[in-house]
């Protein structure tokens, strides 16, 4: 039985929409001297001195008390918010904690491409497809969502319509990618329209890794992907140019977490809020070498921080 239908779903993804101050967190973004290998293993060089966030209710909670809550009884700060719930057959006292879902993230940019590897603790690992393939937030996932130009633009109109914010989404799913052909699902704006594809020559030069973790990072279903997501691809649309250093974008970080719900499972959303870009958080694109060469990832990702409020 599906416990949500699609449109709440869409309701929960949008939640965005709800008053809140503009997110004023921004990071510097390093570059990558070498690109890494896109096998799932984060290796003991490969990505030194990248950015490293978490997101977790554990985060949301350090963000609450640092930038403020819109509603602490539900966990939404002012950065970020937990929409993780209990599904049945889930351990009632891991459901919404970190051991339901946690994460952390490491990015990093070169002149071809922008890359991240996701290393994620989970109790349970729902990938199945559901009868719509571009559903993405029914199978356990992670989306990046971008506002390309940092345009900080808040979304309008009526529906799921953006004004003009360069928005695209990259979604990968937690599976090997040519596993199934919904793996990797790109949204964009065509005509300031959301509009979804998983067609491989849309979709062309969006690559990742998978690795089936087990217990690596603390849970029963843990999992790693590898990603890297080419310029020239998010140029088809709507990136004006290749960034360089000085370059701004924002972003955040979205993970669905369906814990074998038919349909919509839950999700948490981190560093931002999806769909009102001046609730996003921004990479400010630096020459700093990230990789091989670089120096330690520092163990405190706010070390990375260069503004806040």
């Amino acid at each position: 039985m599906k416990k949500f239908a699609v449109l709440t779903a869409l309701a929960l993804l949008a939640l965005a929409a709800a008053v809140g101050a503009e997110n004023p967190v921004v990071f510097d973004l390093p570059k990558m001297t070498q690109p890494p290998v896109l096998d799932g293993q984060r290796g003991s060089a490969e990505w030194n001195n990248a950015l490293e966030l978490e997101c977790s209710l554990s985060q949301i909670l350090r963000d609450g008390a640092q930038y403020g809550w819109r509603d602490v009884a539900t966990q939404q700060s002012e950065i970020s918010v937990n929409q993780l719930v209990a599904s049945e057959g889930e351990d009632a006292a891991e459901a919404r904690t970190d051991a339901d879902y946690s994460s952390h993230i490491y990015q990093a940019w070169d002149d071809e491409a922008l890359y991240y590897i996701i290393e994620v603790r989970d109790n349970i690992r729902d990938v199945d497809d559901s009868g719509t393939p571009t559903n993405w937030w029914e199978r356990d996932s992670m989306t990046l969502y971008v506002d390309l130009v940092n345009s900080r633009e808040e979304w309008g109109g009526s529906g799921y319509v953006y004004e003009r914010a360069r928005m695209n989404l990259i979604n990968t799913i937690a599976a090997p990618q040519q596993s199934s052909s919904v793996t990797v699902t790109w949204e964009r704006l065509i005509q300031d329209a959301r509009t979804p594809t998983q067609d491989a020559d849309e979709i062309a030069g969006i690559e990742y890794g998978f690795r089936d973790a087990g217990d690596a990072f603390g849970g029963q279903a843990d999992y790693a992907m590898e990603v890297k997501v080419p310029w020239q691809t998010l140029m088809k649309y709507n990136l004006p140019a290749i960034p360089g250093a000085g370059s701004e974008m924002g972003f955040i970080w979205l993970a669905p977490d369906p814990d074998n719900n038919d349909a919509y499972g839950g999700q948490i959303q981190c560093w931002g809020w999806g769909d009102n870009p001046a609730d996003y958080s921004t990479w400010v694109f630096s020459d700093t070498p990230a990789g091989p060469g670089g120096t330690a990832v520092e163990s405190d990702s706010w070390g990375a921080i260069k503004a806040t409020f």
